[in-house]
Formats: C-alpha cells, structure tokens, sequence
C-alpha cells in the first residue's frame, strides 16, 4: 500500500514540475518577444495585444469562464460587447485572440492575410488529419498551396462541377423518392420525419458520390458494400465527436500525454479506420485507371479517378512527397467539412420558413413564378430566384456556418497564440452594421444580405 501511495506522489510532482515548466516557458517566451527595442534597456514592457478579461487562472486561463457557458458563441459575444472587437482569453497554456467584428477580420484575413495564413498544431490535426496533411488543418508553406492548386484547378473548377450535375441530379431524386415512398406507405397521409438525418444521408451520399462514387446512407446502400459502410459511418460519427472535444488537450498540451479519458488513443484507432477505407478506395480507382482507355480518361466522374489520373500522367508536384497521403488527405478534406454545414444550414432555412409563413408562401411564388409546377427546380435557376437567395443569406447571418471559424496563428498574433473568428459574435453585434439579432428576414428590397 505505502509503495501505491509513493507512486502516486511521484506522479502527482512530475506531473506539478511538468506544468511549472511550461508555464515558465511561457512567461520566458512573452518576455523576449515584448523587450523594450532599445539597446540599452532591460526593462520588459508589459505589451498587451488586447483587453483581457479579468480572471485567468493560473495554467487552466479563462477556460472555466466558457465551461461554465451552455452557448461558448454567445460568451465570446457578450464579451465582444464589453472589450470591444478584439480581445485576448487564456486558453490554458496558450494566449488567444479573439477577432469579432467584420472590420478587423477584413483586416486580419485580407490585408494582412500572410500574417494569419497558417494553422496551428492541434490534437485532432495530428491524430486523425494524416498528421495535419487534411485541408483545415495544413499549416501555411509549400504543401499547402500545392493542395489548395489541385483543389482549385482540378477538383473544384466549373468543368468538373458541370460534369458531376447528373450525380447531383440523381442523388436529390433518389432521395425525394425515398420521401414520397414514407408518405405513400403510410396510407398517403401526414408523415413525421426526421429532417436532419435525412438532409445528413443526403449530403454524405452526395458528397460520396462526387469522391469516390460511392452511396453508405439511406436505403439503397449495395449488399458488398453494407460492411464498409457501416464502418464508414462509425468512423465519420468518432472523427466529428473527437474534434468537437479535443480542444482541451491543446489547451493544455500534457493531457493528450497523460489521456485519462483514452481520447488520444480513440482518435488513433478513428484514423486508422478511415485510412482503411480511404486505402481502399484509392486501390479501386487505381485498378479501375488501369482498365479505361481513350477518352473515358478524360471523361472521369469522381475526384478520385482525378486524382488518379493526375497521378499515373506525372501532374503532382515535386513538393509532395507522399501521393498517397496526399490522395487520401484531399478526398477525407472534401467528406468531413462538407456534411454538417450544408445540412445544418438547410436545416436552419426550413426551420426560420416554418415559423414565418408569410415568407414561405413569398418563396412558393417566386418558384411557382419562375420555375413552374410541371418541372424540378434546376441548378441553372438558382441565379433567378432571387428572394430565395436572399433568404439563404438571412439564415446564414442568423446561423452562420460555425459559431466560430476555425483557430489561425502567426507572427502577427500573440506570442505561441492563437487567432479565433469569433463569426456569431460579428454578425449579431449591436455595433456592427446589422443591429438586427432577432429578427429574420431579407432587407426591405428582398432581395440582398441585411447590412451588404
């Protein structure tokens, strides 16, 4: 028992020396970084990048103040209304500037962008991104700019989207019928469904189809491939579950080392599992490269055969070292960051049309109007219904797409800090050029963004 208790209490001092290391590191770092510029001065100026609320903890920073919010988005508002647009917090061991007004980021993000270009090293970028090769997690230098070309030119330019329309086409239809399929089996009456699981199976299958030509949700998943969609679907479930929660550990770097909890082992197994499948896929696309001829190469429908193709004809830079991560690393970017903004934002849409019914039957017209009854809504209406444009824009200033973009850093924020869109914060500002929190709908013409 004595040799327990011994064991403990070594853990619990390497443990308190540990954080005291880092937390002297710290202050060592802001102390060098914030010197007087002149050469005869060793007087360390106390330089703040921000206001910075009152009560940090030691080592755990403000971590507690947006623990104890239900709604972190709305915390960083109410803060924004007291310090102002920008503001710093102590996230555990790292400081973090908090950026929450249009005007200074379009001043962060556009003319200074080379400043705030990069990404930092996290957890989950580690761990489940191929070690941070996944596009939103790629720090700023020469792989990044090598993968955003591929995505740019090859995977995202309007041939290719013009020429995956009937996969687009398809999938919708395919999914309404499964819609009217509910209604009819219920003996044509009122049936309740579940809207955001099914715009989810939606989105994925959509986004599958475009990678790699594949469909893992809904009914119509084929018997060979019921297996991996399973595991597929298990894996996508862990990999969002694990980045929504593993911001503690970079907030406080030795606990991924310590991982109580098994997290840091459990994001382990989540990668290697979507490898597998990625690995997988990739071996398919290879074999079915090998077998087209003419001009089926250029006639390829999914990301994957670009890839490639790319691949087999030399167009991958020199600067990429490992093609197959890469490969992998852009067709995992495309089915993780896709999948729960589009289906939480057509979500949001439904929801605000619901509960504004006058606004609904003004959406109806314009369709009715401009597109017919005897016809499906084609994407090359979409630029002549403008009303409906403008409500997609209302919602998506309500609800932007994440409460708060994704961390940034550089030499330009604080020292081994971080930088935080806080994008809820600027649009619901009372000081910003919207005022209008509450209120849902376009501006008095109908038919652009409140405030633009």
């Amino acid at each position: 028992m004595e040799s327990y208790m011994l064991l403990a209490q070594a853990i619990a001092t390497a443990v308190v020396t540990f954080l005291l290391y880092e937390l002297w590191c710290l202050r060592k770092k802001v102390r060098k970084l914030t010197k007087s510029p002149s050469l005869n001065s060793k007087v360390v100026v106390n330089k703040k990048y921000a206001p910075e609320p009152p009560g940090a903890w030691p080592i755990i920073g403000h971590l507690p103040l947006l623990v104890s919010a239900k709604q972190p988005h709305r915390a960083f508002a109410a803060l924004a209304e007291k310090y102002g647009p920008a503001f710093m917090l102590r996230m555990g061991m790292s400081p973090m500037l908090i950026v929450s007004s249009r005007e200074v980021a379009k001043e962060c993000y556009t003319a200074k962008d080379h400043v705030f270009a990069t990404r930092p090293v996290t957890t989950a970028g580690k761990l489940m991104a191929y070690d941070h090769s996944v596009m939103g997690f790629t720090p700023f230098g020469t792989y990044w700019r090598e993968i955003r070309k591929i995505a740019t030119v090859e995977l995202f330019s309007a041939r290719r989207i013009g020429m995956l329309k009937p996969v687009r086409q398809s999938e919708v239809s395919l999914w309404m019928k499964g819609l009217h399929e509910k209604w009819v089996h219920n003996g044509k009456s009122s049936v309740s469904v579940e809207l955001k699981s099914q715009l989810e199976e939606l989105t994925f299958n959509l986004l599958m189809q475009m990678v790699a030509g594949k469909r893992y949700y809904g009914s119509n998943v084929a018997k060979a491939d019921e297996k991996m969609a399973g595991l597929f679907r298990h894996a996508v479930q862990q990999f969002n579950y694990h980045l929504g929660n593993s911001e503690m550990y970079d907030a406080l770097p030795f606990m991924a080392w310590l991982d109580f909890k098994g997290d840091a082992k459990a994001m382990r197994n989540t990668q290697k599992d979507l490898d597998y499948i990625m690995q997988t896929w990739l071996d398919e696309h290879r074999v079915k490269a090998d077998q087209m001829r003419g001009d089926a190469i250029n006639n390829t429908r999914d990301f994957l055969d670009v890839l490639v193709m790319m691949e087999k004809t030399g167009q991958f830079s020199s600067a990429i070292n490992d093609i197959d991560t890469t490969i992998k690393a852009l067709a995992l970017t495309q089915l993780v960051a896709g999948v729960d903004s589009m289906a939480n934002t057509m979500v949001w849409v439904l929801a605000l049309l619901l509960n504004n019914p006058e606004m609904l039957a003004k959406a109806q017209d314009e369709l009715d109007t401009k597109v017919g009854k005897d016809r499906l809504v084609e994407e090359s209406d979409i630029p002549n219904l403008n009303y409906l444009q403008a409500l997609l824009k209302e919602t998506l200033r309500m609800y932007p797409d994440g409460a708060s973009l994704g961390p940034t850093r550089g030499n330009g924020g604080p020292p081994r800090g971080w930088v935080l869109r806080a994008t809820w914060a600027a649009y619901s500002s009372t000081h910003g050029p919207y005022n209008v929190t509450q209120m849902y709908g376009p501006s008095p013409t109908g038919l652009t963004l409140r405030g633009s």
